[in-house]
């Protein structure tokens, strides 16, 4: 409101003249606190810039999700609620069915996709399991999966862990917060923060008082107490104190142990057989095929069980043996020797597998990009032409494509298409395989 200074008339706020009079002195009562409101709005501004751009943006990404959920024929979250359906649910699975269909024909190129992954069963954000066909034999219903074990393999479901067989029975309900693969008959499990082992019944043989607990392995298994590792037996009697910083599992009779910042080897009493003295050992397995790899003074070399050099530290990297062969690195470059420290293949690839490196003849090398496997001669079998390969398993080995998963077999064939998600090895004739 505007008041002239001649005759005090009241005027709209967007008056030039007095209404009454015509005079053009007007004046605003008001004028000085809405200037220091003016001010005070600025100040908060420029205080508080940062959180108003944040909100504009929270806004504005509100905005564009609640087009993306709501304004097509069928919203996302009605969408999402048949994919939830569709496992258990025929009728869900085949409405879901045909509206990908007609958003494909649409022209949506993912809808393509899942609507020819729905017509293998597929579609599904969990994990299930193929044969060697690439067939789904156990329903993909699963947050997790691993290889098979001893009949059995651990899975995961809704946050807990268990075991089912080769039908996609639970045979040891999920009811542990964590676990480990059966070996030696026993698997570790995790309750209310404890570790201990389960039979193949899923009775716990060992209570679960463990700080950590690991896999048997000749018999024994590396646990922790008051901060120190040691191992028990199956019967879950400590036999090894625990008195070490670290220890790792027993291979061919030994098992690394750390003590102040150095590593070496004890036997099955505990007794220390060789001084720790090296920087690094291989840390599950020490011991494999009569040697182990240890290093000294920034190089790499490899020890027999009397703790004697059989190969001198000279690499700037190796591998365990694994079928008479290990990988060693040298100027930057991978290649291989045999047991008296000859180089059979010569250091040319730019990376090799770095586990078991030959595993059932063939190892996996990288060069140039891409992946592919050499025989014990350094020649190679099948081409370096895929995005990324893994071991040979059960005669297949899992190989990626365009971010894809499938399997190929040792002559190279493709054997089940790239078209899952990610996919397991397998073991005793299953793989574990996931489709999102």
């Amino acid at each position: 409101m505007l008041i002239c200074n001649r005759c005090n008339t009241k005027n709209l706020d967007e008056a030039k003249f007095c209404k009454k009079c015509g005079s053009n002195d007007l004046y605003d009562p008001q004028a000085e606190e809405k200037l220091e409101k003016e001010r005070q709005r600025k100040e908060f501004i420029a205080k508080h810039k940062n959180k108003i751009i944040a909100s504009v943006v929270i806004l504005f990404l509100v905005a564009c999700i609640s087009i993306y959920f709501y304004s097509e024929k069928y919203n996302r979250i009605y969408i999402n609620k048949l994919e939830g359906k569709c496992l258990d649910n025929e009728a869900s699975y085949k409405i879901l069915q045909t509206i990908y269909k007609e958003k494909c024909d649409e022209g949506d190129n993912k809808a393509c996709f899942t609507n020819i992954s729905m017509n293998d069963n597929l579609i599904n954000k969990k994990w299930g399991f193929i044969n060697k066909k690439g067939e789904i034999v156990i329903k993909p219903k699963f947050d997790e999966v691993w290889s098979f074990s001893e009949g059995l393999v651990r899975v995961k479901l809704n946050g807990k862990y268990g075991f089912i067989d080769k039908n996609g029975k639970f045979i040891i309900e999920p009811r542990f917060d964590k676990a480990y693969p059966f070996s030696e008959g026993l698997a570790g499990v995790l309750l209310n923060g404890k570790w201990g082992f389960i039979n193949k019944s899923g009775e716990i043989v060992i209570e679960p008082k463990f700080v950590e607990a690991y896999t048997f392995s000749e018999g024994l298994a590396k646990v922790k107490l008051n901060g120190k590792y040691g191992f028990i037996d199956k019967n879950g009697e400590i036999v090894i104190e625990p008195r070490f910083d670290d220890v790792g599992y027993f291979s061919e009779g030994l098992a690394g142990v750390k003590l102040n910042g150095k590593l070496g080897f004890i036997d099955k009493k505990g007794e220390i057989v060789i001084k720790p003295k090296f920087d690094e050992i291989f840390g599950f397995w020490g011991f494999k095929e009569g040697l182990a790899r240890v290093k000294l003074n920034e190089k790499y070399g490899f020890i027999d069980k009397s703790g004697n050099f059989i190969i001198e530290p000279r690499f700037d990297d190796v591998w365990v043996f694994s079928e008479g062969l290990a990988k060693v690195k040298l100027n930057g470059k991978w290649g291989f020797i045999n047991k008296n420290g000859k180089i059979m293949i010569k250091p040319k690839f730019d990376d090799i597998w770095s586990f078991w490196v030959f595993k059932e003849g063939l190892a996996k090398v990288e060069l140039n990009g891409k992946y592919g496997f050499i025989d014990k001669s350094g020649n190679f079998i099948i081409e370096p032409r895929f995005d990324d390969v893994w071991v040979f398993s059960d005669g297949l080995a899992k190989i990626e494509l365009n971010g894809k998963y499938g399997f190929i077999d040792k002559n190279g064939e493709i054997v089940i298409e790239p078209k899952f998600n990610d996919v397991g090895y397998f073991s005793e004739g299953l793989a574990g395989a996931k489709l999102n």
